[in-house]
């Protein structure tokens, strides 16, 4: 499977678990870590494992395993790394306050809204 339509199945599998916010950002050019990040939320410990084990189950039973899970649902943040790609589970507070996607081009939004927003540019 192609990593582009891996992040597209992941994307899917998320909203079938009702994840919040799910977007998914090409960090091909800027990233030698992986190729695409897919981000979600869930509003509660229950529905961050729910999403986390859905996705374990639906590539599991595929014979694609993640090369590593870091984080448990009380963390608030889960990462899968599927290689390809990453894929991040918080909780809706955990999410605003790292804001990862700030770290990330707008550009590079493939998929869903960006959850931050722009800092204004400065003309000096």
């Amino acid at each position: 499977m192609e990593s582009r339509e891996f992040a597209d199945c992941c994307i899917e599998i998320c909203q079938d678990r009702k994840a919040e916010n799910v977007a998914c950002y090409d960090v091909r050019k800027t990233s030698i870590l992986t190729d695409y990040y897919v981000i979600c939320s869930g509003n509660s410990d229950t529905h961050i494992r729910a999403v986390m084990n859905h996705l374990s189950k639906a590539f599991k039973d595929q014979g694609i395993h993640p090369r590593n899970v870091d984080g448990v649902p009380i963390s608030h943040w889960i990462v899968m790394d599927y290689e390809d790609v990453l894929i991040h589970i918080f909780s809706c507070e955990t999410r605003e306050h790292y804001k990862i996607e700030a770290l990330l081009q707008a550009d590079q939004l493939i998929y869903g809204e960006r959850t931050v927003a722009e800092e204004p540019t400065e003309k000096p």
